[in-house]
């Protein structure tokens, strides 16, 4: 069976990804999830943390999970997958998030509403009041200080946009229109 290997956003674990979607996916891939790295400065060192040896047929990043990727594959423009890239920043050469989306002061529960409250409309938060069918709520702890590092890591991140011209793989990109952390532009 194929591989699908799915690579979080900021703060996610491997158990963040719902199960109706890797339920979904679970029908034609072997599913692996991953979390991103708790050491490297950069998104390129993620990326070398988390490209298997034999690279899988579908790759899968929601936000600095994207960013991950596209640095996989500008180290590697042969990868021999498929990708999606959700929320997908470009780099620091487009507009910054809000302060807010790197403020971990009061913890991970605030922070993790703020999220919310920043890549959703009120009228779609009110209509799933219940967002863990969407969101699950993550049961392995990420410690504040990877917190800061993947932080870090993305605010810094230039973007490879200039290595990827030479990429020939399907990508889907998908980027909310409401989403202010990671608006259209970005992607």
């Amino acid at each position: 069976m194929k591989r699908a290997l799915l690579i979080p956003g900021l703060g996610g674990t491997e158990d963040c990804w719902p199960g109706l979607f890797t339920g979904r996916l679970g029908s034609r891939y072997s599913v692996d999830t991953v979390t991103l790295p708790h050491r490297g400065s950069s998104i390129r060192d993620f990326a070398r943390e988390l490209l298997p040896e034999e690279p899988p047929a579908l790759l899968i990043g929601f936000s600095i999970g994207s960013a991950v990727i596209q640095e996989m594959l500008a180290e590697n423009p042969d990868l021999p997958s498929s990708m999606v890239l959700m929320a997908p920043p470009a780099g620091s050469d487009y507009p910054p998030p809000p302060d807010e989306a790197h403020d971990f002061s009061d913890g991970r529960g605030k922070w993790s509403a703020s999220m919310l409250e920043m890549m959703f409309t009120p009228e779609w938060l009110a209509a799933h009041p219940d967002v863990t069918e969407f969101f699950p709520r993550v049961k392995r702890s990420v410690p504040g200080e990877s917190l800061v590092l993947q932080s870090r890591a993305i605010t810094s991140w230039k973007g490879c946009l200039d290595k990827l011209r030479s990429v020939r793989n399907p990508v889907l990109i998908i980027a909310g229109r409401y989403d202010i952390i990671t608006p259209p532009v970005h992607a």
